[in-house]
């Protein structure tokens, strides 16, 4: 990883104002407002991102304030670590399998079900509101957390922990469109009053006219499950990846973090099972 104070301070600063950007575009506030932004997994990622940016970019100037020219932020680490599985998750999703985020279709001939390449429609790469939620920002973060995430510092649950907010968001969505449905009087109605869409967001949710087979309900969150767990895992092995004297890179699954040095949810937890457990004694 990178130490230098300088270099996290101005990328973390840069991709803020760019993370703010591109939700807010993705939002609508200067164009149509979109009152279901919510239904939308890349607002989700941004999110997140920026939460654990600020979170890290406030350690960062504490450090410059006490004189410091290199810091290893360590504020949120779970939180930064999910951040970073689900923005590769946003990036696969919106290069290569989503081309319509609720009525917002990057091409005019899609199905609701239809699976279509992001990266090969010209509105991927001409829109904002697209190119900075679904590529840029993805992008820019993983590349962040690959450079200023320290090494050696995670446990071997962040890789199943990773999987949870994205894994939220689908039972989420999918609720929230069966209360929507019921609302509306069922699919039909919904298409009638365009509001179809809205309620299943993504093609994988369409089980009105695409996916409409039982089968469908084990094999989507199979797929997206084990995907999760794969790319969780690999976020997991480039906290674990080093270069060892010689200059070479190293990885290292096995070995358990100082639990001293580390200060998330997990620690806090363990402190307090800890000092209750000497109390007893």
């Amino acid at each position: 990883m990178y130490k230098n104070l300088g270099a996290q301070i101005t990328f973390r600063a840069a991709y803020l104002a760019v993370a703010v950007i591109g939700l807010l575009l993705s939002v609508g506030v200067w164009t149509e407002f979109k009152p279901f932004f919510f239904t939308d997994f890349f607002n989700w990622a941004i999110i997140m991102t920026i939460v654990s940016t600020v979170a890290a970019l406030i350690e960062n100037l504490k450090s410059l304030n006490s004189g410091k020219t290199e810091d290893t932020a360590m504020s949120f680490p779970l939180l930064r670590f999910c951040s970073a599985g689900s923005m590769l998750f946003a990036l696969l999703l919106g290069l290569f399998f989503v081309g319509r985020v609720g009525e917002d279709r990057l091409v005019g001939t899609l199905g609701y079900g239809d699976i279509f390449p992001g990266l090969a429609t010209a509105g991927y790469w001409a829109r904002a509101d697209v190119l900075l939620p679904r590529f840029v920002l993805p992008a820019a973060y993983i590349v962040m957390f690959v450079l200023f995430y320290p090494r050696m510092k995670t446990r071997g649950i962040y890789a199943t922990l990773g999987i949870l907010p994205p894994t939220l968001f689908y039972f989420f969505d999918m609720f929230f469109g069966m209360i929507m449905s019921g609302a509306y009087g069922g699919a039909d109605k919904l298409v009638e009053a365009g509001m179809y869409g809205v309620a299943y967001p993504y093609f994988f949710q369409d089980s009105a006219f695409t996916y409409t087979g039982w089968w469908w309900i084990l094999i989507w969150p199979t797929i997206f499950g084990v995907s999760l767990m794969i790319l969780n895992n690999a976020v997991f092995f480039l906290t674990r990846t080093y270069k060892d004297e010689n200059g070479k890179l190293r990885l290292d699954r096995k070995t358990k973090p100082d639990e001293s040095e580390l200060c998330d949810i997990i620690h806090y937890f363990k402190m307090k099972r800890a000092e209750k457990k000497s109390k007893s004694e």
